[in-house]
C-alpha cells in the first residue's frame, strides 16, 4: 500500500490526456485522423471522474504511512480536494448549456463561431466568473500555492512525510502533470483549444469580407497544434506565477473560500446563464 499511493496519485494525472484534442483533424491519403486519442461524448465528464481518483491517493498516502500525523494530513488533503470539486463541477455546467455538448472536440468547435461577426466565440468571453472559478477550483484541487496547506511542512505535517526517494518524487510528478492537465481543460473550455482566430479547415477567413486566404491542410494542423500548445505554455506559466507570488492560506480561509463564496458563486453564475439562455433562446 505504501507504493500503491504515490501511483494511485499519478496515475488519474496521467489518464486524463486521453481525451483533450490538442487538433481538429489530419487527412493523409484520403483517411481522417482525430488529433485526440479518445472522443468520448461525455469527455468532460470523463476527466472529473478520473480526476476524483487522485483524493484516493492522497488519502491512501496519509493511512498507509502508519503515522498518525501524515493521517490528518491525508484527511485535510481530501477534505480540500472533495470541497473544490463541488465548485469546479458547478462552474463549468455553464459552459455544457452554452455550446450544447459535454464532448471536448465539439465544445472546442463551437468556439470557432463569431460573435456580431468578428470576435471569436470562446469559452472565458461568455463565462467570465466560471473561468475564475474553475481556475481557482483547479489550483485549489492540485494543492498548489496558495492551496498548498497539505504540502505546508512549516506549519503542519503533509501527508507524504513519510516519503522519500522515488515514492516521494512520484507524488511530485504528479502535481506538475496535474499544472499540464489544468492548463489543457482551461484551454479547451475557456480559450478556443486548438482554435487560432479566423483560421478554418482550409484557411484564414477574414471578417467584414476582406478576403481568404488559403493554406495547404498540413499548415493548417500545424498551425493549430501549434496555437494549443502555445495557450496550455501560457497556462502553465500563469499557473507557476500564481505560485511565484501569492503567500499560503490558513486552512480555515481556504475552507470558507471553499463553501461560503466560491459555491455560492458558481450557484448563482449557473442560473443567470440559464436564465439569459432561455431568454436569448
Amino acid at each position: 500500500m505504501h507504493t500503491l499511493a504515490p501511483a494511485a496519485a499519478l496515475f488519474p494525472a496521467l489518464v486524463v490526456f486521453a481525451v483533450i484534442p490538442f487538433g481538429d483533424v489530419l487527412v493523409i491519403g484520403g483517411k481522417e485522423i482525430p488529433l485526440q486519442v479518445a472522443n468520448l461524448n461525455v469527455g468532460i465528464v470523463y476527466i472529473f471522474a478520473i480526476a476524483s481518483l487522485a483524493v484516493y491517493g492522497t488519502m491512501l498516502g496519509g493511512w498507509a504511512s502508519n503515522n498518525n500525523y501524515s493521517l490528518l494530513g491525508g484527511l485535510r488533503a481530501s477534505s480540500q480536494m472533495i470541497s473544490y470539486e463541488v465548485s469546479m463541477g458547478l462552474s463549468i455546467l455553464g459552459i455544457l448549456m452554452i455550446y450544447q455538448s459535454a464532448q471536448l472536440d465539439v465544445i472546442v468547435r463551437e468556439q470557432g463561431q463569431l460573435l456580431w461577426g468578428f470576435i471569436p466565440k470562446w469559452g472565458f468571453l461568455l463565462q467570465l466568473v466560471a473561468f475564475f472559478l474553475f481556475l481557482t477550483a483547479a489550483v485549489a484541487e492540485n494543492k498548489r500555492t496558495p492551496f498548498d496547506l497539505p504540502e505546508g511542512e512549516s506549519e503542519i505535517i503533509g501527508y507524504f512525510v513519510e516519503y522519500s526517494s522515488m515514492k516521494f518524487g512520484m507524488f511530485f510528478l504528479a502535481e506538475f502533470v496535474e499544472i499540464i492537465i489544468v492548463s489543457g481543460v482551461v484551454t479547451t473550455l475557456f480559450f478556443g483549444g486548438w482554435q487560432f482566430p479566423y483560421l478554418q479547415a482550409d484557411g484564414f477567413h477574414w471578417p467584414f469580407e476582406a478576403g481568404v486566404w488559403h493554406l495547404p491542410h498540413l499548415l493548417v494542423v500545424l498551425i493549430q497544434i501549434a496555437t494549443f500548445s502555445v495557450k496550455v505554455l501560457v497556462g502553465c506559466w500563469i499557473l507557476l506565477l500564481v505560485r511565484w507570488t501569492l503567500p499560503r492560506f490558513r486552512y480555515d480561509q481556504v475552507m470558507r473560500l471553499g463553501w461560503k463564496m466560491m459555491l455560492p458563486l458558481a450557484l448563482a453564475n449557473l442560473l443567470i446563464t440559464a436564465v439569459i439562455i432561455l431568454l436569448v433562446t
